[in-house]
């Protein structure tokens, strides 16, 4: 976000998270190439480089959250695989192949060279490179049939279906965040333990986004059936 601030000239500190290493003021220093700012981690100053420098070459923001995904990636893929719970390692497989089929997509949208999603591909997740390196001699209209075999079956071909020939995301954006939503789902009758909280914490955060979105949309004036189908879909 800090780099997105500097590159398009925005205020990154009215949306900065507290609780990270690094302090908003260091982090908009460091987005704008000044080094030694001592409270950004070396990873993630590595990080907001590459981002930067991606950027420069395409023009096309898209490169920045391919970058900013891949670096956080390998660190929360990491760790949650390393803790030896197999409800963290399924998650975070489940978010791995999401943003990692977003990212193809995208760039194969948008005519990039898919030298760029190789090199921020993120490891870890269910649908792994050998797979991908299948879609590279297909048209994208020919994707959905291999996605049929993957763990998330004809719904989510089904989805990237409609992204090909509807140009729009919003079906799969819808469909990904109920890959994660019903596994967390499945854990909040746990008694005790750290899914339980998990669970807990990601469906308020989606509660409270989908209280936005209406908000935005009434807002927007748009008729409240569509408003209502897109929350019983899940499309927020």
């Amino acid at each position: 976000a800090a780099v997105k601030a500097e590159i398009f000239g925005f205020d990154y500190g009215s949306i900065h998270i507290e609780g990270g290493f690094a302090s908003a003021e260091d982090l908009i220093k460091t987005a704008s190439g000044e080094t030694g700012h001592g409270s950004v981690p070396e990873d993630v100053r590595v990080a907001m480089a590459i981002a930067r420098e991606a950027y420069s070459k395409s023009k096309l923001p898209l490169l920045i959250d391919v970058v900013s995904d891949h670096f956080f990636g390998k660190m929360y893929v990491g760790r949650m695989l390393s803790s030896g719970r197999e409800f963290l390692a399924e998650y975070v497989r489940r978010w791995a192949d999401i943003k990692t089929l977003t990212a193809y997509l995208r760039i194969r949208i948008a005519g990039l060279p898919i030298e760029d999603f190789k090199r921020f591909f993120i490891e870890g997740g269910h649908i792994d490179r050998a797979e991908y390196r299948t879609f590279e001699a297909l048209e994208l209209d020919g994707i959905p049939a291999r996605l049929v075999f993957s763990p998330y079956g004809k719904p989510l071909a089904d989805a990237v279906s409609r992204l090909v020939h509807e140009n729009s995301f919003q079906p799969l954006s819808g469909l990904t965040n109920v890959i994660l939503e019903d596994f967390l789902r499945q854990n909040i009758y746990i008694s005790f333990g750290l899914e339980v909280v998990l669970a807990y914490a990601f469906l308020v955060w989606r509660e409270l986004r989908a209280v936005g979105a209406i908000i935005r949309m009434r807002r927007a004036k748009i008729d409240r059936e569509k408003i209502i189908e897109r929350v019983y879909y899940g499309e927020l």
